[in-house]
């Protein structure tokens, strides 16, 4: 955004947000292995995340944005590890009612 107009590369950068999510739910779907699913869904937040960055510093790319958006799809697939942490497992199935199972304070 330049002096808060919006450039027509921010908008074609944020136009392939949507297809990305679109593309990688379906995608994520299609994988058989539960490691292949938890894989591809991290993947496919990282590579949103990413790019929503790049959408952001459309008007100024430079080798620092583009390190801040790789490092913008790293943290958001980290994100991703709670869920093993508050889980304290690395199992991907659920343990259903699992709502039984956690001792909340």
């Amino acid at each position: 955004m330049l002096n808060g107009i919006v450039t027509v590369r921010s908008l074609c950068i944020t136009a392939i947000l949507p297809v990305l999510c679109i593309c990688g739910d379906s995608y994520v779907r299609r994988r058989v292995s539960l490691w292949s699913r938890a894989a591809s869904d991290s993947t496919v937040h990282a590579a949103v995340a990413s790019i929503a960055w790049l959408a952001v510093t459309a008007d100024h790319v430079t080798l620092l944005t583009i390190s801040q958006s790789a490092l913008c799809g790293l943290l958001s697939s980290a994100v991703d590890l709670d869920h093993f942490i508050a889980a304290r497992s690395l199992s991907l199935k659920v343990k259903w009612p699992h709502w039984k199972t956690i001792n909340f304070p």
